[in-house]
């Protein structure tokens, strides 16, 4: 009897599997999607795309090494005609060098960056790259950014967007807080700090 009724069970069994494999695998994509769990199909097709960003930054690196070799093995060649008191180069050779690292990229001016201790190339509203960029974002300490606030121990302020790109010195006299224009013949902004204070 227990016989007849495996083989019963195991044909009835056979016949289920299929019926509820569906349902079974519905379900469990359900709960995924409601986790918010990604399915193997997707952590496949990210791992793929990681394998070929990681072969593509690696290419890319050895790009830069050799890049870097080629400049280092120039400049030491540069450094060995320098110290050795080359003579000057034919005229024919003189029209087609490279511009010396004194001039200026397009778009830069010959003036330095007005951050204190920078130097590079002027590229915008009197800043370098990096610089304007900070500036723009209004990250760049000491100086009032696009939007004319600025930050003054870890508190952002409102002073004004007519003096944007200005340095500024900030200080307090009580309620009021107090910005120094040095660019502007000193001139002073006062303001109530909770009037500007931003965050």
């Amino acid at each position: 009897m227990s016989g007849f009724l495996g083989f019963l069970v195991g044909g009835l069994a056979d016949r289920l599997i299929p019926v509820l494999q569906t349902p079974v695998e519905d379900i469990i994509y359900e709960v995924l999607d409601q986790k918010g769990l990604p399915t193997r199909a997707e952590v496949r097709d990210l791992r793929n795309k990681l394998d070929r960003l990681e072969k593509t930054l690696g290419d890319l690196t050895t790009s830069f090494e050799t890049l870097n070799d080629e400049v280092g093995r120039a400049l030491d060649a540069a450094e060995r005609l320098a110290e050795a008191g080359a003579a000057p180069a034919p005229k024919a050779a003189k029209a087609k060098a490279v511009p010396t690292a004194t001039a200026v990229p397009k778009g830069k001016t010959g003036a330095g960056c007005k951050v204190d201790g920078c130097g590079t190339p002027v590229r915008a509203k009197g800043f370098c790259g990096k610089h304007y960029q900070k500036w723009k974002r209004g990250t760049l300490d000491g100086y009032v950014a696009a939007d004319g606030t600025t930050i003054h121990e870890n508190v952002h302020y409102r002073v004004e967007e007519a003096v944007a790109g200005q340095p500024v010195m900030t200080r307090y006299e009580g309620d009021e807080v107090i910005f120094l224009m040095p660019e502007s013949d000193g001139r002073e902004i006062r303001h109530k700090v909770n009037d500007v204070r931003i965050d």
